[in-house]
């Protein structure tokens, strides 16, 4: 019996709500957790595929049985969805005690598996299509494309209308259409299974939230008696909290020399992290702005055009209008927080002074032509210590050394870019901004970066400013007179440089007769020193390798701005754990160490688990056995696929970002053009290009790719988001056709050669591509992401000698979506 139309529209339905819940995932992680497990939604979509895999090799479906499997799955999966996120919400997993109590690592492990279940459900009715009608695998296998193709596009639509919890929940429905598709009648059954699911959609909040890290910036706020959340709003990339509580009274950087009392404020808060203030008086009575750091860059030039980038809250927007700036634009990415600042921020929404860009910076800054005498990026997140990393595996484009060069040309002739940054110990955030700005002023042709930068510190925070034209006199009297009258310590400055080898000798009562560590002192002027030995290293990478932290500057291609792990701190980074605050050791990326070697585990039980079974079962019916060299070119074989296509997914994702403006766009761009185009190379051009043109091509084009795109987004940059978003896509279309071709051509040759090894090697793939989702960004941070894309490269080269194919291959029976 062939499958009915309502087959295929059931496999659409369960095509596009895992891909949605996995994006949806990806949001509520970051809310909950942090952004370091954000990996995790990746890794449980493959997950669920492999196990589905696993299981269909142990027990294939046929024609007569399919119907059962294909109803069974769907009404699973509607089940699982909000089940799994329920359950998930009470297991009292705890990151930051793994150490002190090893059952930690157990829940981790209960939590990964849980949240699988959705996903194996869906995978489990997909594969069993396909397995039962290899002959319809085209067109099955075309719902299942255009159904992942829309999931990203209906996730964000749901995050913007419904917020997180509650698209999460109505994911179910779609499965509940499955169901009633599959089933072929609307039974009592499909009604209960649709109202149960539409139920959940009506729970109060409070039993559908998404609870939140108990060290999360909005949990410890709202610890205190009156705090209170009087705004919340959800759209496609965050989740903007505005907190009303008598607790926030927050001035980064405030003098020490201000003696009166901070105006009333609320904070604001995104995904639960990074609380900044909204002040609820207008300029002219925030008298406290003019002891702030940065209201040095407006006695540097008043009157200033100003740029500020992503200001959080609207503390930045104050200091620029009490410092007399002519014009202030505002460039936000998030428009969330455009609408919380404008409506509890006292005035800044009527100010004919500021207008307000809602767009990324890099995107902005790359088609605007206007020049500014200055341009500020202000701090917009929650001070961290060192030993912090939660952070750690965030790309950060504002803080690459190709950002930097960006804002130096949207520079006027005396113009200034000025930062502040949270002031550790020792020296590493404030270092890694200062080395960014060391190497943009040598890449745009400056001789002596030294001349033209000037650094200061209060007890809390560094400003770092950077001057279009060397500082001259009169610039750093004025630096001096405001250092010494706001009780600042200065770091640098251009008339230091001709004494600099005898104030590293120095002690500090020489220093501090500078103006160097003369306030908030600190024994040895650890910032003093680390910055003038990198500004006057004859070797700047034997400075970096020798520093305790990984402060390099950081570049497009590895723009982990906040990861300052090296391999070296591990020892005392486990003694730390769950006994220091934010206890990662610099390193949230010995979280993803973890979670690698629990896919790893979990990987290779889907594999070997199966085989072993099938083996068995052959010798029980005295079927002669799959030689062992067939059995090993397969698993190279389908493993290489899983690992290379998301080594090249990955770095495209990371260059569309720059290029869209936004991660969750750049997303439903980069995945909705791959599952297409990879859907029309496996139903087209798998049949007609011999698998060595196939394998060939995507390493050349896999390598071609980054260096290609450069040009083609440089001369598009200016257009509307949806135009970028149009060439995007289509300029996957090759890449994408491409990547579609080798798991059904290997496919062909299992089932000419081995066909009980159908199920097993997709179980293979999707295991594969599971460890891939991990050791892709692991790789991405040590190595950069053009290196990634090589070894995705190399990957499909290697996967044609696995197999040996090196002639035409037979066409696809069963394709399947690319993993």
């Amino acid at each position: 019996m062939k499958p009915t139309v309502g087959v295929t529209l059931g496999l659409f339905c369960l095509s596009a709500a895992p891909l949605a819940l996995e994006v949806v995932l990806t949001r509520l992680f970051a809310l909950a957790q942090g952004y370091h497990f954000a990996f995790m939604a990746i890794s449980l979509a493959l997950l669920g595929g492999g196990a589905s895999g696993t299981l269909l090799s142990v027990r294939p479906p046929c024609p007569r049985t399919v119907w059962r499997w294909l109803a069974l799955s769907a009404a699973l999966f509607a089940l699982a969805v909000p089940t799994s996120y329920l359950l998930v919400q009470v297991i009292p997993f705890d990151m930051y005690r793994i150490t002190l109590e090893p059952i930690q690592i157990g829940l981790l492990a209960l939590q990964y598996l849980v949240l699988t279940t959705p996903f194996l459900f869906s995978g489990l009715a997909v594969g069993a299509a396909l397995v039962a009608w290899p002959e319809q695998a085209g067109r099955l296998y075309a719902a299942n494309l255009l159904g992942a193709a829309v999931g990203p596009a209906l996730a964000l639509l749901g995050l913007a209308t419904l917020g997180g919890p509650r698209t999460l929940l109505a994911l179910a429905l779609p499965g509940c259409a499955a169901y009633w598709l599959f089933s072929r009648r609307a039974s009592a059954a499909t009604l209960a299974l649709t109202a149960v699911c539409a139920t959940l959609l009506l729970l109060p909040a409070a039993m559908t939230d998404v609870r939140l890290s108990p060290y999360q910036a909005l949990s410890q706020v709202l610890l205190f008696p009156d705090s209170r959340i009087v705004s919340q709003t959800w759209n496609a990339f965050s989740r903007v909290d505005v907190v009303e509580s008598s607790a926030i009274r927050s001035a980064p950087g405030l003098s020490m020399a201000f003696r009166g009392h901070l105006p009333p404020q609320v904070g604001l808060v995104v995904d639960g992290q990074n609380l900044t203030p909204i002040v609820r008086v207008p300029a002219a009575d925030a008298e406290f702005a003019d002891y702030l750091p940065p209201a040095l860059a407006y006695r540097l030039r008043p009157r200033a055009e100003t740029l500020i980038i992503e200001p959080g809250g609207w503390l930045s927007v104050l200091t620029a209008l009490r410092g007399g700036a002519s014009h202030v634009t505002v460039v936000q990415s998030n428009p969330a927080m455009v609408e919380a600042v404008q409506s509890w921020g006292a005035g800044v929404a009527e100010d004919a002074r500021v207008s307000w860009v809602i767009e990324d910076a890099r995107s902005f800054l790359q088609r605007e032509r206007r020049s500014f005498d200055l341009i500020v990026l202000p701090i917009s997140d929650s001070f961290r210590p060192v030993t912090a990393g939660a952070y750690a595996l965030s790309e950060e484009h504002r803080y690459t050394v190709e950002a930097f060069e960006a804002l130096w040309e949207h520079l006027s002739a005396d113009g200034m870019i000025v930062v502040e940054r949270w002031l550790q110990l020792p020296p590493s955030e404030s270092l890694r901004l200062w080395a960014v700005m060391i190497e943009a002023l040598r890449q745009r042709g400056v001789a002596d970066p030294g001349a033209h930068l000037v650094a200061l510190h209060s007890l809390q925070t560094s400003l770092i400013v950077a001057a279009r034209a060397p500082f001259d006199a009169t610039d750093l009297a004025t630096v001096r007179d405001f250092a010494a009258q706001r009780q600042y310590d200065l770091i640098w400055t251009p008339d230091l440089s001709d004494r600099v080898e005898d104030l590293l000798a120095a002690p500090d009562p020489a220093l501090a007769e500078r103006g160097i560590n003369r306030y908030s002192v600190m024994p040895g002027a650890p910032h003093f020193r680390a910055f003038a030995r990198l500004l006057t290293a004859p070797d700047t990478a034997s400075f970096y390798r020798d520093y305790d932290y990984a402060v390099s500057p950081p570049t497009d291609d590895r723009p982990f701005f906040f990861h300052f792990f090296k391999w070296q701190q591990t020892p005392a980074i486990l003694a730390g754990l769950g006994r220091t605050w934010q206890p990662y050791g610099g390193s949230g990326y010995l979280v993803l160490v973890l979670l690698l070697a629990l896919v790893l585990v979990l990987a290779a039980t889907l594999i070997v688990l199966p085989l072993i079974i099938l083996r068995r079962r052959g010798q029980a019916a005295r079927r002669a056995p799959t030689a062992a060299s067939v059995t090993w070119r397969y698993l190279l074989y389908f493993s290489l696929l899983g690992l290379a296509f998301l080594m090249v997914e990955l770095p495209l994702l990371q260059r569309y970002i720059v290029y869209v403006g936004q991660p969750a766009y750049a997303f439903a761009v980069v995945v909705t053009g791959l599952l297409l185009a990879s859907g029309l190379g496996s139903r087209y051009l798998s049949q007609r290009l011999p698998p060595v043109i196939s394998l060939a091509g995507l390493g050349g084009l896999g390598l071609a790719y980054p260096a290609l795109l450069t040009p083609l987004f440089d001369a598009t940059v200016g257009l509307p988001l949806a135009g970028r978003a149009a060439i995007g896509g289509l300029v996957l279309l090759p890449l994408g056709a491409l990547m579609g071709t080798p798991f059904p051509q290997g496919l062909a040759r299992v089932h000419a050669e081995a066909r009980h090894l159908l199920p097993w090697v997709w179980a293979v793939n999707g295991s594969a591509s599971v460890v891939s989702a991990v050791l892709a960004p692991m790789l991405a941070i040590d190595l950069g992401f053009r290196t990634v894309v090589v070894l995705g490269a190399l990957a499909y080269l290697a996967a044609l000698g696995a197999l040996g194919l090196t002639r035409r291959g037979s066409a696809a029976q069963t394709p399947r979506r690319p993993s």
